[in-house]
């Protein structure tokens, strides 16, 4: 066999031991904490396009979702930190009050769940990223310093526009 062969061939055959394709082992779309679990659709996306969010109370009480600062973010590197800053005039508006938070919000009943979708900007870079999803208190007051993240997917750029 020739060498020109070989090294191709090789090198296809080391990608695809990785994991379940050619990107890489696959993870969890879910993920679960303080008492919400959160999924995204799929494992890949582009940039500008919009994410499919499932979030569901696991917990046995009530949970309020916020609806103003729900945001995909992301890393070039596994090993950093996800960003988590809370910021509700992201889908709220520059002028959000706490009773627009309060007015906005969803209450989750133990075992219910609610769709949404968010979307990634035309600029969103090649990565790794989560969706953040933040729970509040009934006044509208965060009641958890960190939010409830969705599994990790990746963003490649558009291969055909």
């Amino acid at each position: 066999m020739s060498r020109r062969i070989a090294m191709p061939v090789l090198a296809a055959v080391l990608v695809l031991s990785c994991g379940e394709d050619a990107t890489g082992p696959a993870v969890s779309l879910c993920a679960t904490q303080h008492g919400l679990e959160v999924c995204v659709a799929r494992a890949e996306y582009q940039p500008a396009q919009s994410i499919a969010v499932t979030t569901r109370n696991v917990s046995s009480s009530p949970i309020f979702k916020d609806a103003c600062g729900t945001k995909p973010v992301g890393v070039t590197n596994l090993e950093v930190e996800f960003e988590a800053v809370y910021n509700p005039r992201l889908h709220c508006g520059p002028d959000v009050t706490i009773s627009d938070i309060v007015e906005r919000m969803v209450e989750l009943a133990p075992g219910e769940s609610v769709e949404e979708t968010v979307r990634l900007t035309s600029f969103a870079f090649q990565g790794w990223y989560r969706v953040n999803v933040w729970i509040l208190d009934a006044q509208g007051s965060l009641a958890i310093e960190t939010p409830a993240t969705s599994g990790i997917f990746q963003v490649f750029p558009s291969a055909g526009g």
